[in-house]
């Protein structure tokens, strides 16, 4: 009834933010905001207005953190990860006079508390769930948006930004030049981990904790550290993509059942086999392997960091003659191989042939784009 009263309260369609962006339609809700639709009135083209709840700004320390998430968007430019256009906050009393009431009402709100905001893209798209639930995806297709994923997720990882809540809704999947192309959405929960950006009391990078001592993130996605509210690090995110990856495959997450049957699932049980779970879909035993490594109990057995993943999944795909029913065999996002290229360059710049031939092979091997090094 809590949440009910403030989705109820925050229908803002009609309003202009700012004096710049008119809210013509809801597009999406979760439980911290909802997405509207809107009209940049400056500018004068679409986009996407994700309004928090006002229970989720009300105090300084929330709206410090909703700052910081703008600024993570502002400072991250990558062709997986949706950017951030503008950021604001809006008067309360701006707000419907019965709005204002019922929120008040609720609990939700009180007087001063303003509305925050991030601007984006407008991406009218499905999300992975959309396509788990349309039907059966190919192997190959669910593999190369995985690949996709994960450089998002390295990108991540390299600011020292540990997502923390990757699940099949957080990714919209788009199509750009004849292909499919995915977009991580919503850094909401994620937790920076790179000293410039923020320390603990000692100077350090703080691990990642929820900050009320429970548990972080959507249930069906956590890593078994994090189900048991532990410190985490990068290879909690990778989980969570492995999981992913399974649903993909076998149209379902690898523990269901009520909220202690599946954490219960993540600390204890091993997860099912993909190929045995979806026995029709045709998944080969390599990337069963890949799949169970991801899903590892013991993140020391896990792949070392999304780059690792990524350049797994792509070799697997350039091994088949039918990588993906979505385009010609073995396309492969650019960054995939990358860092072994980039090693072959310097490499030869200092004269040293076998080491530069050694780079280039294994560049090549992940994506045949670097083969001409």
């Amino acid at each position: 009834a809590r949440r009910s009263a403030g989705l109820l309260g925050l229908d803002l369609r009609g309003r202009v933010l700012v004096g710049r962006y008119r809210l013509d339609a809801v597009v999406g809700c979760g439980g911290t905001a909802i997405v509207y639709a809107a009209r940049d009135l400056l500018l004068r083209r679409r986009v996407a207005v994700k309004v928090f709840h006002p229970e989720h700004a009300r105090s300084e320390t929330q709206r410090r953190q909703l700052r910081r998430e703008a600024r993570l968007l502002a400072h991250l430019e990558h062709p997986h990860i949706v950017s951030l256009l503008d950021f604001g906050e809006e008067p309360q009393t701006l707000l419907a006079a019965g709005a204002s009431r019922q929120l008040g009402e609720a609990g939700l709100v009180s007087a001063g508390d303003p509305l925050v905001f991030l601007v984006m893209p407008l991406l009218r798209a499905p999300t992975l769930r959309d396509l788990v639930l349309a039907g059966s995806l190919a192997w190959p297709r669910a593999a190369l948006l995985v690949v996709q994923l994960l450089g998002a997720v390295a990108a991540l990882h390299r600011r020292g930004v540990l997502h923390r809540d990757l699940k099949s809704q957080n990714c919209l999947v788009t199509r750009r030049d004849g292909r499919e192309h995915l977009y991580l959405l919503d850094l909401g929960l994620a937790r920076v981990q790179a000293p410039e950006l923020v320390s603990s009391g000692s100077g350090r990078p703080s691990l990642s904790r929820s900050t009320s001592g429970g548990i972080v993130g959507t249930l069906a996605y956590l890593a078994p550290e994090q189900a048991r509210g532990g410190p985490i690090d990068e290879r909690a995110d990778l989980y969570a993509v492995g999981v992913i990856l399974f649903e993909l495959l076998t149209r379902r997450v690898p523990f269901t059942g009520n909220d202690y049957a599946v954490l219960k699932g993540h600390v204890e049980v091993e997860p099912p086999t993909p190929s045995v779970v979806a026995s029709t879909v045709g998944i080969p035993a390599e990337l069963d392997t890949l799949v169970l490594r991801a899903l590892a109990k013991d993140p020391a057995q896990r792949f070392a960091s999304a780059d690792t993943f990524a350049g797994a999944l792509a070799a697997l795909l350039c091994g088949t003659s039918t990588a993906s029913t979505e385009g010609p065999a073995c396309v492969v996002p650019e960054h995939v191989g990358c860092e072994d290229a980039q090693a072959a360059l310097a490499a030869w710049t200092r004269f040293e042939n076998t080491a530069a031939r050694r780079a280039a092979d294994a560049a090549a091997r992940i994506a045949r784009a670097w083969s001409p090094l």
